[in-house]
Parts: C-alpha cells; sequence; structure tokens
C-alpha cells in the first residue's frame, strides 16, 4: 500500500505556485474528506460513488485528497450511520467535507460537514487541518473498486441515505450540499 504522506501541521502556508497536494489543477476539481477527531482514529469512514465503488477510505487524522472532473456529483459517506452529499465542482477549485463522529443517546453517530461559504464550517477550516496528513486517494487501494462487503449491505446504505435525502427539505439537502461557490481557490488556500 502506498500513500503519499504531507504533514499538514508542519507545512507552512500553502501558496499558489507550491506542489501542495491541496491545490486543483486548472482542468480539475478536488474534493478533500478530512478526519481529525483524535478519539476517532480508529474509525474509518467510506467514502463511494452511486455506481458502488470507492472514492476513498479516510481515518486516523487523514485529509483524503479526490482528484474529481468538474461537475456535478453524489457521494456516500458511510460509518456509524449514511450520508449523502451532492456537489457541483468548479475547475481549479478546491472543496473540503469533514467527517467525524458525535455520541447521541449511549451510541455513536457519523456527522458529514461540508465546507460552505459563510458558515461556521468555513471559519473552523484551518483548525480542522491541523495536525491532519494529506493522503492521495489515487493511491489508495480502494480506489475505483466496489467496497469490501456484500452487495445488498452497499445498496441498503444508499438506499437509507437516499430516502433521507427524499424526505429532507431544502435546508437539509442545502446542509449536505457544495455549489460552485464553496471552492477553495488556489489563493485562498495560501491564507489557511
Amino acid at each position: 500500500m502506498s500513500f503519499v504522506l504531507v504533514n499538514l501541521s508542519s507545512t507552512p502556508a500553502v501558496e499558489a505556485d507550491s506542489r501542495s497536494p491541496l491545490l486543483a489543477s486548472g482542468n480539475e476539481s478536488l474534493i478533500v474528506f478530512i478526519q481529525n477527531e483524535a478519539h476517532d482514529y480508529i474509525t474509518e469512514y467510506a467514502v463511494y460513488d452511486p455506481d458502488k465503488l470507492c472514492l476513498a477510505q479516510v481515518g486516523g487524522r487523514e485529509a483524503a485528497v479526490v482528484k474529481m472532473k468538474p461537475g456535478k456529483h453524489t457521494f456516500y459517506v458511510s460509518s456509524y450511520n449514511n450520508h449523502r452529499i451532492d456537489v457541483d465542482l468548479a475547475p481549479g477549485r478546491t472543496y473540503f467535507v469533514r467527517l467525524s463522529s458525535v455520541e447521541k443517546f449511549a451510541t455513536r453517530v457519523s456527522a458529514v460537514i461540508p465546507v460552505q461559504r459563510g458558515t461556521e464550517s468555513y471559519k473552523l477550516l484551518k483548525t480542522w487541518l491541523q495536525g491532519t496528513r494529506a493522503v492521495v486517494a489515487d493511491e489508495d487501494l480502494c480506489r475505483g473498486k466496489p467496497l469490501k462487503e456484500r452487495a445488498n449491505r452497499t445498496q441498503r446504505r444508499i438506499n437509507e441515505a437516499n430516502a433521507e435525502w427524499n424526505s429532507g427539505d431544502k435546508l437539509y439537502r442545502f446542509n449536505y450540499s457544495l455549489l460552485q461557490e464553496d471552492g477553495f481557490t488556489p489563493k485562498e488556500l495560501s491564507w489557511l
């Protein structure tokens, strides 16, 4: 298993001309899935597409960097429970999603927080990246493969996430979406 590891806490501020794994090239988009909870380091989050193919497995204070074609995409995140995220990616921008867990009624549930402009998540991004290591998901062994579980279980997870999405109101769907303008430009990344 080969990963490209970069310790973001010791990396100086990203500059537009640097070779940071967080900078998207002009014709691609990046989406970064951050798992930064110290007490949650053994939990792994599976990120996959509607075709049940793995995009990344994130865990242990990682920032998994996934290269994507610009446009509209749907992702599913599974861990303690299931989530759906709809994104509209613009070329040359980097998008962030935080994955964590919270305790509710004597059990843990997963929390998925897309980093959106004008929200608290936008202000907390720098804090969430501290102490994580960037892992380029293209080199993740799961990339492009079916999840390591029975196909019926994966379909059930997708159905559950879609049912929540469809029964949610506009605010619910907005909270689990990323718009083109939510992406960070190279100049904005240099401010992190």
